[in-house]
């Protein structure tokens, strides 16, 4: 029983230790960044790319008229 109490102590003490917490929100951030990032690259030339359509996007942006 002495075991079983040493592990509910310790599982009730990792899950309310909030240390690091913030520093694990950054690293989650920087890992969705790169993913985006790495999408991005992979599509950017090509006849149907992002480029092709950041282009055609601000090319009406700016020949927009009243």
């Amino acid at each position: 029983m002495k075991t079983l109490q040493n592990i509910r102590s310790a599982a009730k003490r990792f899950h309310n230790n909030e240390d690091g917490l913030e520093a694990l929100q950054v690293v989650m951030i920087i890992a969705v960044a790169a993913v985006a990032l790495i999408f991005v690259k992979s599509q950017w030339d090509g006849d149907d790319g992002i480029k092709k359509w950041a282009t055609d996007l601000i090319k009406s942006v700016v020949s927009f008229k009243e």
